[in-house]
């Protein structure tokens, strides 16, 4: 079998994720492509307990 062999410099970031939590029962998760400067988003807390929708705005300030 051959093998190639991979560096960081041979990397490339092709998704960011936004750590998110719910104003509401706090649980903590990563939002993916949430990251436009000045757009609010509407998510729904991801706990199952919880799934309350909230509005998260983007300010990368």
């Amino acid at each position: 079998m051959k093998r190639i062999y991979r560096h960081y410099s041979d990397t490339e970031v092709t998704q960011l994720s936004t750590y998110v939590k719910c104003p509401y029962c706090g649980e903590e998760w990563l939002e993916a492509d949430k990251d436009e400067c000045g757009t609010t988003y509407v998510l729904t807390c991801e706990n199952e307990d919880c799934e309350k929708e909230f509005e998260m705005h983007f300010d990368a300030s």
